[in-house]
């Protein structure tokens, strides 16, 4: 049997699938992040090999086995500098035994996302999760991409961002320098605080963690259901940084007037009125052939897509 291996490795978690050459999941296992940027090279590679000999052992295939195509997504690989740590994280010592060197793909995770979400010729990613990205191909095999920088340069679209603004706000609003809102309330009692000065403590005092600052997204989220304004006004401006990113793509990858697919996936998503609405309607008056595909798939299976079309 002819033997495939798909990786996504992300921030948060490493999943790694086998499958035949028909793309059949054979198994699956998922262990720790896969990021250099988030846990370091050795610690994403050794969770990189835990998934992925795990998978093999759930297979009840022999340790000497060889994948004959493999492909990897990688969170965080944004630039062609990255790509000597994530080529040690995916053919580390270990595992490049296992390996058609010749065979194995190393991509940003937004490529097999895109490859999970949309079979089109045409076609985009949009994340709003913790960070944010957008990457394109088109039928002619031009791609392009825009954002995803991270937390610094750019992370605009994104719960991160958006989680930013508000405590800012809240900060703002205690100093009256900015309106009252009902943040301040939400997100003291989420932390259990009972000032607005405890959160500076919250912010600088603990080890940096995108996710943990992004978490809040959600807070902002309701509050502005519950008819805040100065959380309506964040939302709405990082709606925005998402067409934008969105309308930069299509427009290097010369989309204007065609029809493609855009996959989106995130959390800010599920913020329906007053991200996603506000996301679609402004693209859709933009773009009159544009076609909205939520993420239901695992993306998983766009890097086992990848590898097998690299056969």
């Amino acid at each position: 049997m002819i033997y495939i291996l798909g990786v996504d490795a992300g921030g948060t978690k490493t999943t790694a699938r086998i499958a035949d050459s028909k793309g059949n999941k054979i198994s699956e296992s998922i262990s720790g992040s896969g990021s250099f940027t988030s846990v370091g090279v050795k610690k994403a590679a050794d969770n990189l090999n835990k998934a992925i000999f795990e998978a093999m052992e759930l297979a009840g295939i022999d340790k000497e086995i060889n994948f004959k195509s493999s492909c990897f997504g990688f969170a965080g690989f944004n630039v062609p500098d990255d790509t000597r740590h994530y080529r040690k994280i995916a053919h580390n010592d270990i595992l490049k035994n296992h390996l058609d060197l010749q065979k194995s793909l190393i991509f940003n995770d937004t490529r097999i996302g895109l490859e999970a979400g949309s079979d089109a010729a045409n076609k985009l990613i949009i994340i709003a999760g913790t960070g944010s990205n957008c990457f394109g191909i088109n039928e002619s095999g031009g791609q392009a991409g825009s954002t995803g920088w991270d937390y610094l340069l750019a992370d605009e679209g994104s719960g991160y961002s958006v989680s930013v603004k508000a405590l800012r706000a809240v900060m703002k609003a205690y100093d009256g320098r900015g309106e009252k809102t009902l943040l301040s309330v939400a997100i003291l009692n989420e932390l259990e605080f009972k000032k607005e000065v405890d959160l500076i403590g919250w912010a600088y005092g603990e080890v940096f963690s995108k996710e943990r600052i992004g978490s809040i997204a959600r807070l902002v989220c309701q509050a502005a259901y519950d008819g805040d304004k100065v959380s309506r006004e964040i939302l709405a401006d990082e709606a925005g940084e998402a067409v934008l990113s969105v309308t930069t793509v299509a427009s290097k990858l010369g989309l204007a007037g065609k029809e493609f697919d855009i996959v989106f996936v995130g959390g800010l998503f599920k913020c329906e009125k007053y991200f996603r609405d506000l996301v679609m309607g402004s693209l859709e008056s933009r773009f009159n052939k544009i076609n909205f595909k939520p993420l239901v798939a695992n993306p998983v299976e766009g890097a086992v897509k990848l590898a097998i079309e690299n056969l």
